[in-house]
């Protein structure tokens, strides 16, 4: 009785973890109410938010990497920097299968724990999160 409970529990928490697992694509609109510098399901670059991203960059099995521009919308720099991230983005297209171009607005107030998270103190910030092949 004691294992079959055990069981159960297990069960519902793995089904419960991919239930609310929530992946990026280049079509989400994130959440949060500040400006975007880049227009969802328009340009090349993968949107990500509070809620998307360790799913997305962490996403178990994934065999791409990641290259992270976090920014603030209101920041000039960043608006300056915008078309030359296009034109990265666009460059790279053909190699999505090993690297994917992303984003995350760290002046939206819904966003602020992951942008801490990952010691985001000025703008624009490039990071890249590498996945090992075959871990």
């Amino acid at each position: 009785m004691a294992f079959s409970m055990v069981l159960l529990l297990l069960c519902a928490c793995v089904i419960f973890e991919n239930a609310i697992a929530e992946i990026s694509s280049m079509d989400y609109k994130p959440n949060g109410d500040n400006t975007l510098l880049y227009q969802p399901g328009y340009e090349l670059i993968m949107h990500l938010d509070q809620d998307t991203f360790d799913d997305t960059v962490f996403e178990k099995g994934r065999k791409n990497s990641f290259v992270i521009e976090f920014y603030a919308d209101w920041c000039g720099h960043c608006r300056s920097f915008a078309p030359a991230y296009r034109e990265f983005a666009s460059e790279v297209r053909s190699w999505r299968n090993v690297t994917q171009v992303a984003t995350m607005n760290c002046a939206d107030i819904y966003n602020k724990d992951i942008c801490k998270a990952n010691d985001i103190t000025t703008f624009p910030t490039m990071k890249v999160r590498i996945h090992l092949f075959g871990r």
